[in-house]
This record gives C-alpha cells, structure tokens and sequence, in this order.
C-alpha cells in the first residue's frame, strides 16, 4: 500500500512541472493571440504579450523611405505609437500557411489594410510573411517581410470615401 501512494505521489510530481508549462501557451497559441490582438489594433492586449525587449521591424521597410519611414521599433511603447502612426482603419490577415521553428511562428499569406486619410478610406492588399517571435511567454519579436512593390489598391466601399462638393 505505501508503495502505491509512493507510486502515485512521484506520478504526480512528475507531471505537475508539464502540466503548468503546458497552461502558459505554447508559442503557437501566444503568437495567434498576439496576431488577433494585432489585426483588431488591440494595443491593450499587445501590450499585454510583449516582452520588455519587445521589437518591431520590417527590414523591407528599411529601403523605401518614400513610402514608409523605416519601421524598427523596440519597447511596447515604441512600437504602439509607430503602429498608431500608420491610421490604420481596419487590417486582417489572410493566411495561406503557418508553421512553428524554434520559437518562432511563420505566417505567409497577405494583410489587407484600410487607412483612413484626410480624403477618405484607401485600402491596401499587401503580400507578407509575419514571424512571431515567442520566449518565455512573452512575445520578443515581430518582424515582417511585406511585398511593398506586390502591393495593389483595392476599390474602398463607397459609403466610406468623402465626398468633397
């Protein structure tokens, strides 16, 4: 009988550790939270996931300062005020694939983006891959590589663009 509860008692202590690793997210999970929390401009909630060393970069981004200033931004607020910059109205991704190396997420696929400017709605279609960075629970990195020549306009809903008279 103490053998049993001996047995039983080094079962448990065993899988406890695995258990409570398991409860905290695997890198997938935090990742796609963090993406959802992306596309919905939840800063609350990316505020939440980032890690205090927290980047954000587009090396893409690095080159083509006539379309957008370069985008490295390291530090929760940092990267909040540079995504708050771009007016986004409404962005979602469409991802085509994803999968996991290391503790990085891989997303490829596209964003569409809606920005609001001072003549009205223009909306975006951008080829990209997303990697998420995860360590310790916390995302460490965003970095994307966008198709900013394989970028096209889409038509804007016309109930959205502002009518000048």
């Amino acid at each position: 009988m103490n053998r049993l509860v001996l047995c039983l008692l080094a079962c448990l202590t065993l899988a406890a550790p695995a258990t409570a690793a398991g409860t905290a997210g695997s890198s997938r999970d935090i990742a796609e939270a963090y993406l959802a929390a992306y596309q919905r401009q939840d800063h609350d909630a990316m505020r939440a996931l980032y890690a205090e060393t927290a980047r954000f970069i587009d090396p893409t981004s690095l080159a083509i300062p006539q379309i957008t200033p370069p985008i490295d931004w390291r530090g929760a607020d940092a990267i909040i005020a540079g995504i708050s910059s771009w007016g986004i109205e409404q962005l979602s991704y469409e991802i085509e694939r994803s999968y996991e190396s290391s503790d990085a997420v891989i997303f490829d696929g596209r964003t569409v983006v809606s920005y609001q400017t001072g003549i009205g709605e223009r909306r975006f279609v951008y080829p990209i891959i997303t990697i998420i960075t995860v360590q310790g629970g916390k995302v460490v990195e965003h970095r994307d590589y966008t198709d900013f020549a394989g970028a096209r306009e889409l038509p804007t809903h016309p109930s959205r663009q502002i009518r000048r008279e």
